[in-house]
């Protein structure tokens, strides 16, 4: 099932993509003066993503500052563009050991096919982590009480991702929940799983460059965190594989790699996912442009969308008044 937006602000988000063309956005970006901007004969919709620029144009292939979106739009919640690969960690069926079946079957999503609907038993080729989704308040995903998400899950999210490239480090700053991660590139050792002390919500990771492409290599994820929306666990002793390659001058294409011997029986291989490439005067909120605050805070999602969505459609009864 799908998740329905948590806040007003979110509505207002998506209602406003879906009143305005591609056309209108681009015709913002190219009023506002902005350095990057596209060709004046650029493409006003794409393969599946809002092209605003030449995927042809000459680029840097390490390159990589700037808004890459998966966003079939560019923002604003919704799916992920056609090419871009879904939200699923994998289309291939993990090897589980015992630890790792009893973490996958204790997580219960609200995301995938509904659990024992014709829909699910008509799509046996799925796993079933991908055919046992259940109302949102029968569910225990961590998300829904704001907690981070942690990757691989972030950047598997529709929504834009800004790579911010300094020195020393690369941040990346996902819009869906305002999340910040650090990938070390000052060359220091990434510590091995048993040496990790203290579990990170977005874990500890190092880059490095292999030719034209950046390896992540990260571990001492906090385990409460799940692989993607599906509820694929982890446990505090994975690695995760990362390889980001800028195959044209408006595409990063994604491979993963997941090394888990606690919960899976041998490494298990990521769907290969892409973004596209926006200029930051794509997003517009109140005549600023960027990434938009879009946090996940308790106030909105444990109380008001509790309340008036997630627990009545898991109990039936109307929603409860609000606290006075």
């Amino acid at each position: 099932m799908t998740r329905m937006p948590r806040a007003r602000h979110v509505a207002a988000v998506v209602a406003a993509a879906a009143s305005r063309a591609v056309v209108v956005a681009l015709a913002a970006i190219v009023a506002a003066g902005a350095v990057a901007q596209p060709p004046p004969n650029a493409a006003r919709g794409g393969p599946g993503y809002p092209k605003v620029y030449d995927p042809n144009m000459p680029f840097e292939p390490k390159d990589i500052a700037g808004i890459w979106t998966p966003n079939g739009a560019g923002y604003g919640g919704g799916g992920r563009c056609r090419d871009c690969g879904d939200r699923g960690f994998s289309l291939e069926f993990p090897e589980l050991t015992a630890a790792g079946k009893a973490a996958f079957d204790a997580n219960i999503p609200s995301y995938g096919r509904a659990k024992d609907s014709d829909d699910a038993k008509a799509h046996p080729e799925e796993h079933i982590g991908r055919r046992r989704a259940q109302a949102p308040a029968l569910g225990n995903d961590p998300y829904q009480s704001c907690n981070p998400m942690g990757m691989p899950r972030a950047i598997l999210y529709p929504d834009p991702v800004e790579f911010l490239v300094l020195n020393d480090r690369i941040l990346q700053h996902f819009e869906w929940g305002y999340g910040l991660r650090t990938i070390w590139m000052d060359g220091r050792r990434l510590p091995k799983p048993e040496e990790i002390d203290l579990p990170r919500w977005w874990g500890y990771a190092v880059g490095r460059w292999d030719g034209n492409t950046l390896v992540v290599t990260s571990t001492g994820h906090d385990s409460r965190t799940w692989v993607d929306h599906f509820g694929y666990p982890h446990s505090d002793q994975m690695v995760l594989e990362e390889r980001y390659t800028r195959i044209n001058y408006d595409t990063i294409e994604l491979k993963m790699v997941l090394t888990d011997p606690e919960y899976y029986a041998k490494p298990w291989v990521a769907q290969t996912k892409r973004m596209h490439l926006i200029p930051q005067t794509f997003i517009q909120s109140s005549g600023w442009s960027g990434l938009l605050e879009d946090l996940c805070a308790p106030a909105d999602e444990v109380d008001t969308f509790n309340r008036l969505i997630r627990d009545p459609a898991g109990t039936g009864k109307p929603a409860a008044p609000p606290k006075r």
